[in-house]
């Protein structure tokens, strides 16, 4: 806001300056100068200089390179002062009316006389960074600029330049007068305490009773995508009736605009138990299940087109007893053999893109590879995503958890800066943290795999993989052309994209067309005044290809010329990926509004690479290009996708996926099998409710596509393959003192016939968070949280039966609340490293402890113990109940009460080991 001889002179947002009246405030003239915003403005007598941005093709802001100039005099715009650097900041000489300077954000500036813009005095102020503010002395004697680097830059004559010694001071805000404290900790302090102003007046809010009145219904809510499929006549607008309810059906709007109610829980399993014993004999418990579908919702033909969320979608929790996760019936959720994930962990958003990993076969068989390898990076993604997949497969439609990988992604250092860790103060929408998590994790990944294989080359000399099939698998090689438009020289650099961001084109959903070279003509106009959801002929292959393809012109330095030019940038592409990974980049209404097109998305589409040019096909093209057979086109099947659902303020927003599960069998199926992953909460859905989008709510977030030819082929080689040195290898010097002695691969090869006594300590690194309500009921919000601090693996039989072979105490990096002496015998100097090397504690990372259980559990071996599900769960792991021998089990069961006797015996001899120098509450 700027203020002249007689007018006061306000910048908007949308880039016009407002002239109002400093009288009576009115706005006598409403400039436009820029189209996309104003970044500086400046007014000294009857002159108007302002700067600002233009929205460019891409979405991306750049400086005009020009200065817009109004006479406020005649109330008329001027000739614009040319600035081809990009006009930054803008100022008007206090001395000299018609004078102005102009800077740009790297230091050039031009002194400019508006009555003759073509001449002009140049001058560069030299910076290692941008200049974030520019400002002249109000004598005209001296210029400062200033820059990111908190550096100011002044410029003048030192022979003229004068300051004052004594300048105006700046005038503060009156300080508040303090508030007097009013002690609510105590229960007699009374409400009345809490004083009101004085008044003599009636209170505007004491409403007399002939005035309240009861106000009428709100009028029904209008889903978006009806109005958006309407078509204006003379009279009025004329849609198709598509909205979930009959027709002169009287709907209750009040209840409907209503926050929503929240999920129903399922009963705990120890409530459940309850019940049964207080059943008769004979009569089964009463089996809770989902609540049946409302009428209304029955009549709807997808759940994705009604204008609220419905339950399907809604998020879930975990609810907590005193017996903790454990009595939880995640069965309530999922009756199917596909597993959950749960949401009760840190960054618990990245399990949509877990899900969707997990059920395309490509990615899961080089992350089991890796896995399967001597990776003992404790940083390394990729195992973590292995071990994760390993564990959704074995579970077979139990919820698991993704702690050791969002841990392992939390510990490394660029997740903070990248904003993808919950909580942090610069984090922004889930939906765009995950898009960024997508990218990140590849980049990642593709070190992780490249690093190994060089360590094996090294250490062996060959290895069947080359260090960048990881890359390759997700690589979209291109050469990028960068033309500048007034010499017309050209240079090219190599390019490769793991992750495409999808590009829209501009007159999506506005009247008009959008054509692109392709099989179809995409030259037909729309009616004007129609406002469809899809412009005619903007198909997901027409996007895809001007995303991969990505044509943009911008302003740019040009070598020939010296100067900034206009800059036309293509990209040719050799060679494409087997695994498709797209970004949605949803930002505009316009983009949801041709997501919500049915049927947009394809399940499948086909791409053509020749000579530098990317072709994609979907539906009847694709059909006759493969009928055809003269191109070599490469199918690809959509295996999942990760979708935001945003409930608004009513709900929380959060993420799910949707996976083609079908692509990752066995055996290819007849059909497609869509699943939604709702967290810990799956249910199969039809293909088109899971490709079904909602402009209000339900929108993509991560797109995987893969190469049909590589459905259903799962490799399992990785078993054969399995790296099992960490179980013979002890990075332990000889002691004397050693609790174990590790396996000879010799004598002792662990397999199918190996049974492992295993006992695991934890402690206690989060105390429970429990919630008190007024009526004294108390609910408990997160559960303790234990990690693990000791495993101790004994043999079960052979020569040295009862001898441990692994005893290692775990690394713990977050801070430990209670070591429970008292029950795992733990103390703080098992733990350090300094007194732990000292006692001979065999003091390891959590993946070096976890990798030698995992390779123990894929090499067939039996785990023996009590009360093993605690124990499991802690180790984050899932182990098949056909290789688990839980003495708890057998205790329990009547008909086998005779293998209580072995069990002591069992528990006799392995008391007398080296390992069991503390008891333990199992004991």
């Amino acid at each position: 806001m700027r203020r002249s001889s007689r007018n006061i002179c306000a910048a908007t947002a949308g880039g016009s300056v407002h002239i109002i009246d400093s009288i009576n405030f009115q706005v006598l003239k409403i400039w436009n100068a820029h189209t996309a915003a104003i970044n500086d403005m400046d007014a000294q007598h009857d002159f108007i200089v302002t700067c600002g941005y233009s929205l460019r093709q891409q979405g991306n802001y750049m400086p005009d390179p020009f200065v817009n100039v109004f006479d406020l005099k005649n109330m008329v715009s001027m000739s614009p002062i040319p600035f081809p650097a990009g006009a930054a900041y803008v100022r008007m000489h206090p001395r000299m009316s018609t004078t102005s300077i102009v800077v740009s954000q790297m230091g050039q500036m031009h002194v400019v006389d508006l009555m003759n813009p073509n001449t002009s005095n140049v001058r560069q102020a030299n910076s290692m960074t941008f200049f974030s503010m520019f400002e002249i002395a109000p004598s005209g004697e001296a210029v400062a600029l200033a820059n990111v680097d908190c550096s100011i830059h002044l410029w003048g004559s030192p022979s003229k330049i004068h300051f004052t010694e004594f300048g105006q001071p700046v005038e503060m805000a009156d300080t508040p007068a303090p508030v007097p404290r009013i002690d609510f900790d105590s229960y007699d302090t009374p409400l009345s305490s809490v004083g009101m102003p004085y008044y003599r007046e009636v209170l505007l809010s004491a409403w007399p009773t002939n005035m309240v009145t009861e106000v009428g219904h709100p009028p029904a809510r209008i889903d978006p995508q009806f109005l958006a499929t309407m078509q204006e006549k003379e009279w009025g607008w004329v849609g198709r009736h598509s909205r979930p309810v009959r027709r002169n059906q009287v709907e209750d709007t009040r209840g409907s605009n209503s926050p929503q109610k929240t999920r129903k829980h399922p009963k705990f399993l120890s409530e459940k138990a309850r019940e049964l014993a207080k059943s008769p004999a004979g009569t089964p418990a009463p089996e809770e299940v989902i609540p049946n579908i409302p009428l209304i919702i029955q009549d709807s033909k997808l759940e994705s087109h009604k204008i609220e969320v419905p339950e399907l979608y809604q998020h879930v929790e975990i609810s907590y007893s005193r017996f903790g996760i454990d009595d939880f019936d995640f069965g309530y959720y999922n009756n199917s053999s596909y597993s959950g994930l749960q949401n009760h962990i840190v960054n618990a958003y990245a399990n949509p893109l877990l899900q969707i990993m997990h059920y395309t076969p490509l990615i899961r068989n080089i992350a089991l590879q890796h896995a399967a390898t001597a990776c003992v990076d404790q940083q390394c993604l990729l195992c973590e995503l292995g071990f994760l997949f390993d564990m959704l497969y074995k579970a077979e439609g139990e919820a698991c958890d993704a702690s050791n990988f969002t841990k392992t992604l939390s510990y490394h250092p660029q997740s903070g800066k990248l904003g993808l860790l919950e909580g942090e103060p610069h984090s922004t929408s889930r939906t765009l943290v995950l898009q960024q998590l997508a990218r990140f994790l590849l980049q990642q990944m593709s070190q992780n795999f490249s690093t190994m294989i060089l360590k094996n080359r090294q250490s062996f000399g060959t290895d069947p993989q080359p260090p960048g099939a990881f890359e390759e698998l997700f690589r979209t090689s291109a050469v990028n052309s960068i033309r500048c438009m007034n010499c017309r020289n050209e240079t090219t650099k190599l390019d490769s994209i793991m992750v495409n961001e999808l590009i829209y084109p501009q007159n999506v959903g506005k009247a008009g067309s959008f054509s692109v070279s392709s099989d179809r003509a995409a030259n037909t106009k729309k009616k004007p005044g129609h406002k469809s959801t899809r412009a005619r002929g903007t198909a997901f292959s027409q996007v895809l290809k001007m995303s991969v393809e990505k044509e943009t012109t911008n302003k740019g330095w040009c070598n020939t010329c010296h100067r900034y030019q206009t800059l036309a940038t293509r990209r040719s592409i050799r060679e494409i990926p087997s695994v498709l990974m797209l970004t949605a980049a949803i930002h505009t209404a316009e983009h949801r509004h041709l997501w919500a097109t049915p049927g947009w998305l394809p399940e499948e589409i086909g791409i053509i690479v020749d000579n530098g040019n990317f072709f994609c096909y979907e539906g009847e093209d694709l059909k006759l290009h493969l009928q055809r057979g003269i191109h070599n086109i490469t199918v690809y099947s959509l295996t999942g996708l990760a979708v935001n659902i945003d409930g608004g303020k009513q709900q929380q927003s959060h993420l799910v996926a949707m996976a083609n599960t079908a692509h990752s069998a066995p055996a290819a199926p007849n059909k497609s099998q869509w699943h939604l992953f709702n967290d810990f909460h799956v249910k199969p859905i039809p293909a088109k409710e899971a490709l079904a989008f909602n402009t209000s709510w339900k929108t993509p977030s991560v797109i995987i596509y893969q190469v049909k030819s590589a459905n259903n082929k799962l490799d399992s080689s990785w078993k054969q393959n399995l790296d099992a040195r960490l179980l013979y290898i002890d990075l332990l010097p000889p002691r004397n003192d050693k609790t174990y002695q590790t396996l000879n691969r010799e004598n002792e090869p662990a397999g199918p016939d190996t049974i492992c006594a295993i006992d695991t300590e934890f402690v206690k690194i989060a105390q429970p968070e429990v919630e008190v309500h007024s009526d004294g009921i108390s609910k408990i919000i997160r559960p303790t949280v234990h990690a693990l601090a000791r495993t101790s693996i004994i043999r079960g039989s052979g020569m040295d039966e009862g001898v441990p072979f692994i005893d290692d105490y775990i690394e713990i990096n977050e801070k430990v609340v209670d070591y429970l002496t008292s029950y795992s015998g733990i103390t703080p100097e098992d733990l350090d490293k300094k007194i732990a090397a000292e006692r001979g504690h065999n003091l390891v990372p959590l993946k070096l402890a976890y990798k030698k259980i995992w390779i123990l559990l894929n090499l067939g071996c039996k785990f023996l113990g009590h009360g093993l599900k605690q124990d499991f769960r802690v180790i984050n792991i899932h182990v098949p109940k056909s290789q688990v021998i839980d003495t708890s089990d057998l205790f329990f069961i009547k008909e086998r009460l005779h293998s209580t006797a072995n069990t002591k015996n069992t528990s006799r001899r392995v008391s007398s080991g080296p390992c069991s120098r503390r008891s333990t509450p199992k004991d």
